[in-house]
Order: C-alpha cells, then sequence, then structure tokens
C-alpha cells in the first residue's frame, strides 16, 4: 500500500486548480491547489462550503476579497478563510498562491497573515538543528497565530547542501502533509526520502521547482544539492478537529531518537 504520492510540476498551471485531494491519493483531509494569473492578471470566485482554507502567496502580488475586507498580498502573506465563506481573489498582473483545504465542523475568523510580521515573531520563525541539518522554519498558519480546525501552513528554507526535517519523523497517527518545493531555480534540486521501512524506502526522488509530495505516513526529510538551498511549503491537516492540530507532535525515527535535535 502506497504511503506517499509524487505530483510533479504542480506551478504549471494557469488559472484555478485543485491538485491534490482525498480522490487521488489516500489523503483524507487535506488538500491542495494551484491558483496562477499571468502577467495579463485575472480573477475567481471562491466559496469555502465545508472547507477551511489558506492562500499563501508563492509569487507576484495581488488581493483577495472577503465581504468588505480586501487584502493586499506579497510574496509569502497568508490568508486564513473560514469553511461557509465566499471570496475573491484578483490581480492586475502576475500572482500565484498555493490554496491549502480541509473539512472542518466549525467556522472561525479571518485572519490575513504578513509575512514581515511573521518574521519578527520568535513563536513564528526558528532556527532550527545544526551543520549539517540546519534551516530556517516560518509558521504561517499555526497554533499560536490563527485559529484554525485541521490546518497549518508554513515555509522552511535550508542552508546551501544541507538536509531539511531531519531526523526522520512521522506524525500519521495526528497530521497528514504534503511538502510542495518551492524557490528552487533551475537547475537546483534536492532529493525528497519517504519510508516506513528503513531499508526499503518507498520514495527517494528528486524534487524541482513545483514538485509535491502527499504524506499519508512515513518517516520524511530531505537533502539539497551541494551549494544550493532547498526550499518547500508544508501543509498540514489535523486528523482529530483542534486537538491534534499541534505543530511539534512527531515519532522521530527509534535509529536516530535522541542523537539529533529536530526543533
Amino acid at each position: 500500500m502506497s504511503n506517499a504520492w509524487l505530483f510533479r510540476g504542480t506551478h504549471q498551471v494557469q488559472g484555478r486548480r485543485r491538485i491534490i485531494h482525498q480522490y487521488n491519493t489516500g489523503l483524507e483531509f487535506l488538500r491542495y491547489g494551484r491558483i496562477v494569473f499571468g502577467k495579463g492578471g485575472g480573477n475567481v470566485n471562491i466559496e469555502s462550503m465545508d472547507e477551511e482554507m489558506g492562500f499563501i502567496c508563492l509569487g507576484g502580488s495581488g488581493d483577495i476579497h472577503v465581504g468588505k475586507d480586501a487584502f493586499s498580498f506579497n510574496k509569502y502573506d497568508s490568508l486564513y478563510l473560514p469553511r461557509e465563506s465566499r471570496c475573491t481573489i484578483s490581480s492586475n498582473g502576475a500572482f500565484d498562491l498555493a490554496e491549502v483545504a480541509a473539512p472542518s465542523s466549525k467556522k472561525y475568523p479571518v485572519e490575513f497573515v504578513r509575512f514581515e510580521e511573521v518574521k519578527k515573531n520568535p513563536d513564528l520563525v526558528k532556527q532550527a538543528g545544526f551543520e549539517p541539518y540546519a534551516r530556517k522554519l516560518h509558521t504561517l498558519i499555526g497554533e499560536k497565530n490563527v485559529q484554525a480546525s485541521r490546518l497549518l501552513a508554513g515555509v522552511t528554507f535550508s542552508k546551501d547542501g544541507n538536509w531539511t526535517s531531519w531526523p526522520p519523523h512521522d506524525h500519521f497517527e495526528a497530521k497528514e502533509e504534503i511538502y510542495l518545493y518551492i524557490d528552487m531555480p533551475h537547475p537546483n534540486f534536492g532529493i525528497h526520502l519517504n519510508y516506513t521501512e528503513y531499508k526499503d524506502m518507498e520514495i527517494v526522488v528528486p524534487v524541482w521547482e513545483g514538485d509535491a509530495v502527499a504524506i499519508k505516513k512515513g518517516y520524511h526529510y530531505n537533502v539539497a544539492s551541494p551549494g544550493t538551498s532547498i526550499g518547500f511549503l508544508w501543509m498540514m491537516a489535523a486528523i482529530r478537529e483542534e486537538k491534534d492540530r499541534i505543530f511539534a507532535q512527531v515519532t522521530v525515527q527509534p535509529e536516530f531518537d535522541g542523537r539529533f535535535k529536530l526543533f
């Protein structure tokens, strides 16, 4: 049985497209899509229905209107949209958004998160690990800044040639996850690993800009090619609403537990 699924080049879309969902993976809760407008701009209307949704700007600039409120986006700015809500996404030029969603039984407030404010908040930005697995984590939609039922999201960037998400860890009992690889200009690449059996690895693959890996179960981590940085947007959905929405709730692979500090 597969526990992880690889999707290539998910940034190569125009308009809005739901790419990873419950019908093409084993994920039950977590969904990922992309909204991409070219230089000519565009607009799209969205109804969240029974899903809570997060929108994270990965490039360009634009606006999201929710009711009478308008939010202007730059890179890594984020918006949490509750269930039973409507929004209009628009831009006069290039605008690239990741869309993350999960079903929710509760409705929480709309929350706009500016990346510039995230960088100033020690609860939301952290230098994690040590050489050669040092990286910087930025929480965009987290327990400490956004009320939500299931969603968590943030961006991680390695130092050149470093590993990230090390030591190997899993959190399938509490959360589903998607890694979306970002800010890795050609020809930069990394290696993504995912497995439940240490000597029978399910996925060991090169990943490039726009590739995404949906993770239901298994120890996972990655490494940048020498002299380059690996970057990824991590998206999570808690299995139990609210109760499992804890970023640091993980299980480290026993062979490495206690030898390395994850966070």
